[in-house]
């Protein structure tokens, strides 16, 4: 599945929501479930620099594809970069550095969360393609 494809799918689950706090607490729960990174990655390593809180992202390679995992100290961060790297993760380095991922606009969340978180979410896209631009 492409990072367009995936995108697509991830919107129209949250549009299922009308009212955008609860497409926010949908985002919270869904991150609920998915385990933290482990202490050996949350290190000034993996960590995205230019965000206001701290946001580790793990990125990796195999079989051609390039596979990011995400964590934050808060869960509304976490929650929303998870959301990009849905997008991105499983995609070739040429997927991803050609696509431009909507998906935080297209849910109508931009309006919703402060320009420091939106601008965190930048960095984290910028250290997804930057990864990508690595591998090709």
């Amino acid at each position: 599945m492409s990072p367009s494809e995936r995108q697509h799918q991830l919107v129209q689950t949250l549009l299922q929501f009308e009212d955008a706090h609860e497409r926010l607490s949908f985002v919270q729960d869904r991150v609920r479930a998915r385990p933290s990174l482990g202490e050996e990655h949350r290190t000034e390593a993996f960590r995205v620099q230019g965000c206001a809180t701290k946001v580790w992202l793990v990125p990796s390679q195999r079989e051609g594809r390039c596979w990011f995992e995400v964590d934050s100290e808060s869960q509304m961060v976490r929650g929303l970069a998870s959301l990009l790297v849905d997008c991105y993760t499983g995609s070739t380095a040429g997927e991803i550095v050609s696509f431009a991922c909507s998906v935080v606009a297209e849910a109508g969340f931009e309006r919703r969360i402060t320009p420091t978180r939106l601008h965190g979410l930048t960095q984290v896209e910028a250290a997804i393609k930057a990864f990508a631009q690595q591998s090709t």
